[in-house]
């Protein structure tokens, strides 16, 4: 909020200086057409299998020391999602000074649902890694994201370069605020009996029975995430004078966005029961921490002059 305060003046000299030929109008419409992979670590208590009382005739026989015993938060296994195609609209209000400019932006952009295996082979985490030979084969754990759209009020910079009598490109960066809204899952299936989960090496001895109750069960998170986050981008692009005050246009634009940690996302379910820890009874809550990441936008625009 403190970077919209600092934006505020500037957006309102801009809008109150009276129209003139130096102020123009322009409207965006494009596709963003490369991304960055967005990384993501998962942040919360976690027990083994086995400690789960849930899983057990009698909570009571459940181990409640060594590894069942811990209560602290911890890094529970990192994420990856490689983002899908998406669209973008913005319009622009601006000012020329010579050969800058200066801009006012607002743009909406929403990218396509995506659903993807975790590399959960390649994080290291011990708490996954300890798992990693109950998870069925046949359903592997994947995580999705369902973009909900995201808005963007930016300032941008631009400086032109005289092409030709029509032809005019320029270069330029950005800084502003988004607010991303989007929707973030996970799934854990577990082995069946029939796919051998009763085989599964465990590091203590627990019941059979505790197993079997274990087999084939689901965790799972769906969460909505939402925030605002810091964005810059760089900016290059062409226009074409067509007459009567009006230009065409391409833009190519690289977004980047900085991180959003979202906090407390209870689980839907756990071992396909109640999201609750090991103990029965606190709930299972997450912290998900979501990495800088970014897209390249190409536009064609349409520019008029006042």
């Amino acid at each position: 909020m403190k970077l919209a305060q600092r934006f505020l003046p500037i957006i309102c000299f801009l809008i109150v200086l009276p129209l003139s030929a130096d102020s123009y109008i322009s409207f965006h419409i494009g596709r963003t057409i490369s991304h960055s992979d967005i990384d993501l670590d998962l942040i919360h208590i976690g027990h083994p299998t086995y400690c789960d009382s849930l899983l057990y005739p009698n909570s009571g026989e459940a181990p409640t020391d060594g590894a069942c015993a811990l209560y602290e938060k911890q890094r529970a296994y990192a994420g990856k999602i490689n983002p899908d195609a998406g669209w973008f609209a913005r319009y622009a209000f601006g000012r020329r000074f010579d050969v800058w400019r200066l801009e006012v932006i607002h743009e909406h952009s929403q990218l396509n649902h995506v659903e993807q295996l975790l590399p959960l082979a390649t994080t290291g985490d011990a708490q996954i890694s300890s798992k990693s030979n109950e998870w069925s084969q046949f359903v592997l754990p994947s995580n999705t994201y369902d973009d909900q759209g995201t808005r963007i009020l930016a300032l941008n910079g631009l400086r032109d370069f005289t092409l030709s009598d029509k032809w005019t490109g320029y270069v330029g960066v950005g800084l502003g605020i988004a607010h991303l809204d989007f929707n973030y899952g996970n799934d854990f299936l577990r082995k069946t009996v029939a796919e051998g989960y009763l085989e599964v090496p465990f590091p203590v001895e627990w019941p059979e029975v505790a197993k079997i109750n274990a087999a084939g069960t689901l965790s799972a998170l769906y969460e909505s995430v939402s925030g605002l986050v810091t964005t810059y981008s760089f900016i290059a692009g062409v226009d074409f004078d067509t007459g009567q005050n009006t230009s065409l246009g391409v833009r190519l634009t690289w977004r980047e966005f900085g991180e959003l940690t979202h906090k407390d996302a209870e689980w839907t379910t756990i071992r396909s029961h109640a999201p609750v820890l090991a103990d029965g009874r606190t709930p299972f809550i997450s912290d998900l921490e979501f990495k800088p990441w970014g897209y390249l936008g190409l536009s064609f625009v349409l520019t008029r002059y006042f």
